[in-house]
């Protein structure tokens, strides 16, 4: 098999003739701490030299517009300043950079009261999508680019309540505003919603690429399973038909603790859950996926702790957690979240290259 084969196969929980692995090691977090040889490489050099089952990124082809609504940006000495100034009220957020995560984190949410939560409606009711020629020809190149190393994915950002408790209210004050001022707040859900569907129409209808995922970084941590049935459950299942009626494959990145949520995700028409993710970081399992999620296949399996262990024991624990879920269907072996920079290249190629070895046979 190809590794695009091998890839797609596992996603369709298909057989394969090895168990596919893949490691998310191409995010600035870690790979700027490694070895300059590394660092030099592109991302599809870097998966050649691995020999990985690749899950390659790609841009979306469309651009956005609001006809009400100015937004910007300023970003100056590690503080990114994002403003919205709406007909009635002046928005602002601000992210700020983590040096060690090398990335952007929220440190002022935009929506911080009554009225911002009412200005905030003009932000998605007034937005309008469209795709550029130059943009889908990049989406073609990549595509060509990366050829049988693997499949391709494009995000279409993330459902409503999980925006407004990562990005724009915060995880508290969410639960607060939906106690507090339920009607507003499902009205801007609604809103949000239907941002996302009109962004969603314009992508299936312009991207090449087969695989669209959102974007959702769901925990139980952070939503009870009544909250996700309630909000999440159902945006998701119109993403997933929206993305399967275009002969797509709608793909969820929940990178938490999922158990609980598991049986709910099942039914959804999604192909995979990506980052999926075992204890202690996550809550779930190969097992758990045979168990309550037989229908959705997995990017995952592993948790960052487990790549700082010897190569033997992260070995082994592979093993064991497949032999105890009794399959490797339906399984893309990886680091789950981002690996660890502690974790060096030459310790991924020992395990890499033990699971080259991981069959249905080996595994019987």
């Amino acid at each position: 098999m190809t590794r695009k084969e091998r890839f797609e196969r596992a996603l369709r929980r298909e057989e394969v003739d090895r168990l596919p692995f893949w490691v998310k090691i191409f995010s600035p977090d870690y790979i700027h701490r490694q070895d300059p040889k590394y660092r030099a490489m592109t991302d599809l050099e870097l998966a050649d030299f691995l020999d990985l089952d690749h899950m390659a990124g790609g841009g979306a082809p469309v651009v956005s517009a609001n006809d009400r609504v100015e937004h910007a940006i300023e970003q100056a000495n590690g503080r990114r300043v994002l403003t919205w100034r709406t007909p009635g009220r002046t928005l602002t957020g601000v992210d700020a950079f983590d040096a060690g995560s090398q990335s952007w984190h929220p440190i002022g949410f935009p929506i911080k009261d009554r009225d911002d939560l009412r200005a905030a409606k003009d932000i998605y009711a007034h937005s309008h999508f469209e795709a550029k020629d130059e943009l889908v020809a990049n989406n073609h190149e990549r595509l060509r680019q990366v050829g049988d190393r693997g499949i391709v994915m494009t995000g279409m950002g993330i459902s409503p309540l999980m925006n407004l408790i990562q990005h724009l209210i915060g995880p508290e004050s969410t639960y607060y505003f939906l106690a507090d001022y339920p009607d507003e707040m499902d009205e801007l859900i609604s809103l949000m919603h239907d941002e996302r569907m009109r962004f969603l129409r314009a992508l299936v209808t312009s991207t090449p690429f087969e695989y669209i995922c959102s974007v959702e970084n769901t925990s139980t941590t952070l939503l009870s399973p009544a909250i996700f049935e309630r909000y999440c459950r159902r945006h998701l299942q119109d993403y997933a038909d929206l993305v399967v009626a275009h002969g797509k494959v709608h793909v969820l990145h929940q990178c938490g603790k999922l158990k609980a949520l598991l049986p709910s995700i099942d039914a959804l028409p999604s192909a995979a859950i990506e980052a999926f993710t075992s204890p202690p970081v996550g809550d779930t399992t190969l097992a758990d996926r045979v168990n309550l999620s037989p229908h959705t296949a997995v990017i995952g399996g592993t948790d960052v702790t487990l790549w700082l262990r010897p190569a033997n024991e992260i070995c082994e624990r592979i093993e064991a957690s497949l032999r105890e879920a009794g399959t490797m269907e339906g399984v893309v072996l990886t680091s789950a979240g981002v690996m660890t920079p502690l974790c060096p290249i030459e310790k991924i190629i020992e395990v890499r290259e033990f699971c080259r070895g991981l069959t249905r046979e080996t595994l019987l």
